[in-house]
């Protein structure tokens, strides 16, 4: 495979890599209210990837947000909600329960500290309202679990929950809002916290009016291990070092080509007539001039005259005598050195090894 293809499949295979990027609809909204004894024909209602679903525990054991959440809606156990409406299953995705014109732009950064043995969840909110918001507009935190231990074994139970009105609700004002959820408050609410549960946790946020119960904005998270995903800075960090790789791939395979297809080609063989020595080399210019400056020779050889100097044209050759002396008798092998100017590469030394019989011997460019 020659490098030009090679560059062309490390560029594709860079292209190509799965980047997250956010959807420009905002996910659904779905909520599920459940007593701990759970409901018949759960498993026919499991969502879809872009929904958010929210499981409230309802009855004996219920969280009192659960409680409060499924008063306000008027929900009953083992009924379904999206975006403030009840759904049956089959009329899910109905215009009435398209999610609502967004009124506020959120942003989830969800870390976890502690290293091996994780000690808190760090979360940050992004909060830029689109549009003034009524007072009664509230920000929800909560945290799902996939299959807990205890009460219904169904996906995305809300296991923790908190609300605050500690935002700015005028217009295009932002609040960064932050909340650290050490360990134990966790554990307190049945959330595991430990290094390979923390892909059972996603972390939701709603802006939801308390007046109508609908909700005005939302932004979903997984909780990943520190080590399994870098973080967008990192990312796009690394997608510059691998861009740079990438350059850098390139330059070494143009300059590659180039030198193949540039520098010229030595071929040659080393006669003797009575006492004299005799370099035989015939010179091939490649694809750009080149202009023969020198020679010279390893001991015991030397050479007691240096060729002329003389420029060949791309495509042609030139053949050219250079007597060689030498000190040892029988003569060993000679590595001779020619010295050449290569438009667009400069100064290069050619390097041709020969032998005292007649061969044709193989170049290699310092």
């Amino acid at each position: 495979m020659n490098s030009r293809r090679m560059l062309q499949i490390l560029l594709a295979a860079l292209l190509l890599t799965p980047v997250g990027i956010a959807s420009a609809d905002r996910e659904p909204v779905r909520e599920w209210f459940e007593p701990e004894s759970g409901c018949d024909g759960w498993y026919e209602h499991i969502t879809d990837e872009g929904v958010i679903q929210l499981v409230w525990v309802v009855g004996d054991g219920a969280m009192l947000a659960g409680e409060q959440r499924a008063g306000g809606l008027g929900a009953e156990a083992c009924s379904g909600w999206q975006e403030g409406f009840p759904f049956g299953g089959e009329d899910a995705l109905s215009p009435e329960n398209d999610p609502q014109d967004e009124l506020a732009d959120l942003t989830l950064d969800v870390r976890v500290s502690g290293g091996v043995e994780p000690k808190a969840l760090e979360i940050e909110v992004g909060i830029t309202p689109i549009e003034d918001l009524p007072d009664s507009v509230n920000l929800r935190l909560l945290l799902t679990v996939d299959h807990p231990t205890s009460g219904p074994d169904s996906h995305f139970v809300v296991k923790h929950y908190q609300w605050s009105s500690a935002f700015h609700h005028q217009a295009n004002m932002t609040t960064e809002w932050n909340e650290t959820i050490d360990s134990s408050r966790l554990a307190s609410d049945e959330v595991p916290f430990t290094h390979s549960d923390l892909w059972r946790i996603n972390v939701v946020v709603l802006l939801v009016d308390d007046l109508n119960h609908s909700i005005h904005a939302a932004s979903r998270s997984p909780v990943e291990t520190p080590s399994s995903v870098p973080s967008t800075a990192d990312a796009a960090h690394l997608y510059l070092f691998g861009l740079a790789i990438l350059a850098g791939l390139g330059m070494i395979v143009r300059a590659e080509w180039k030198r193949e297809v540039c520098l010229p080609k030595l071929t040659g063989r080393l006669a003797r007539r009575g006492q004299t020595w005799t370099a035989h080399v015939t010179l091939v210019a490649g694809r750009s001039p080149v202009t023969l400056k020198g020679a010279d020779a390893d001991a015991p050889w030397r050479v007691p005259k240096q060729p002329k100097e003389r420029v060949i044209k791309p495509g042609e050759s030139v053949d050219v005598g250079v007597r060689l002396k030498v000190t040892e008798q029988p003569p060993p092998s000679v590595r001779t050195h020619w010295s050449v100017e290569v438009e667009q590469l400069g100064g290069w030394v050619l390097d041709l090894s020969l032998t005292p019989e007649e061969s044709a011997a193989e170049d290699s460019a310092d």
